[in-house]
Order: C-alpha cells, then sequence, then structure tokens
C-alpha cells in the first residue's frame, strides 16, 4: 500500500471491522496520527528475556510438565476463558464482554494443529494448574506465547514454582533464551518476571481501531 487512503479502501473493500496496531511507545508523532485517524490506545506490552547463562532454576518436584493431550483440552480451554483480565481485548471497552475469553480459548484448541508452537499442560500436586504455549525456535530462542495459572487457585504460591520449573524445561529442551511479551497492567505477572531475572525492554504500546 501505497498511502493510508490505499489502506483505508482495502479495509473497507474487505469488511474488516477492527484493525490492531502496535508501535514502539516514543513513536508519539505516529500515536497522534493513529488517534487522528480513528486509532484509540488500548495497552502498553513490554517485550522481556532471559538467556540460559546468568542463571540456573531448579525444578520444584511438586510440578509436572507434560505436552497436553487432545482430552485435556477442554479443561485448559476454561483456564483460557478466565484468565487472562489483563490483556487488550479485555479492557478495549468497545469490544463484546467475552471476546478476550472466547480468543484465548479458540487459540488453546487449534495450537494442537499449529507447525511450530506447543502447548504444556503443567500439574501442581496432581492438578492441573497451568498452561503454557511455547515456540522453541531454530536459533534456540524459546518464545511463551501464551501462560497461565488457573484463577481458582490463585494467591497458593504457584506463579513461581511453575515458572522456574518453566525455565528448567526450557533449558532441558535446548534453550538458551526464553522471551515473551507481557501488559504492563499485569502487574502481578510483573513482578514475577522481574523476580525471576528477565530483563525488561523498551515498552510498546497498542491501538485498536473498530468499525461503529
Amino acid at each position: 500500500m501505497q498511502s493510508w487512503a490505499d489502506y483505508e479502501a482495502w479495509r473497507d473493500r474487505e469488511g474488516i471491522r477492527m484493525v490492531a496496531c502496535r508501535i514502539d511507545s516514543h513513536q508519539l508523532r505516529e500515536g497522534m496520527l493513529l488517534e487522528a485517524k480513528g486509532f484509540h490506545f488500548v495497552e502498553m506490552v513490554v517485550r522481556l528475556e532471559l538467556d540460559s547463562s546468568p542463571t540456573r532454576a531448579e525444578a520444584d518436584p511438586g510440578i509436572v510438565v507434560l505436552p497436553a493431550r487432545p482430552e485435556d483440552l477442554p479443561a485448559i480451554g476454561r483456564i483460557a476463558e478466565i484468565a487472562f483480565v489483563t490483556d487488550r481485548f479485555s479492557v478495549d471497552p468497545r469490544l463484546p464482554r467475552g471476546a478476550s475469553g472466547t480468543r484465548y480459548r479458540r487459540w488453546v484448541e487449534a495450537t494442537p494443529n499449529h507447525p511450530t508452537q506447543r502447548l504444556f499442560k503443567v500439574e501442581a500436586d496432581h492438578t492441573l494448574a497451568a498452561f503454557f504455549i511455547t515456540e522453541l525456535q531454530p536459533d534456540g530462542i524459546c518464545h511463551w506465547h501464551l501462560t497461565a495459572v488457573d484463577p481458582e487457585l490463585h494467591g497458593r504460591g504457584l506463579g513461581k514454582r511453575i515458572w522456574r520449573t518453566m525455565l528448567v524445561h526450557a533449558w532441558g529442551a535446548g534453550a538458551r533464551r526464553i522471551t515473551t511479551v507481557i501488559s504492563a497492567l499485569n502487574t502481578t505477572v510483573v513482578n514475577l518476571y522481574a523476580g525471576l531475572g528477565f530483563c525488561f525492554h523498551s515498552p510498546s504500546t497498542t491501538y485498536h481501531w473498530i468499525r461503529d
């Protein structure tokens, strides 16, 4: 596309009802342009990474990581439907209530057919407690796409136990670096990753355009 008019013509021709755009947080001029064109700021996200060399987490004997099986999908999908409350689909009041849960449940259900993403279930003391969707790339970077603990198990100190065990799992699978992206609104997770030694990079801002 050569111009904004070309983009709008394509958008309208295709009947697009929602467009998301993410830019570096320091791009104020671009953010103002997006706002002028009908986009609205919805969230700030932070990219994180951790190399395997500075730290070696220890696995927790009470935490077990297993590849998810087809029969696990309904239970994991239930967690995905209710776990995310600070993501852009949850905080944008213009979107239907429940849009976030539907999106992440469908992501979980589709992952077994994805060529490179892998879905893992995490059991704590023999109970399904969390899930991770990960992708180990050829260069040794393991990206954590989607992670969540069952909200019904919050407050039991499972977060750090699970994440440390997932670090061990990633290193054991050959990862040399782990990356992920989190919402800055999720302060609990921000503190969790900071405590695990992840490096925080400059944030990005997300904008939504939604057809009236």
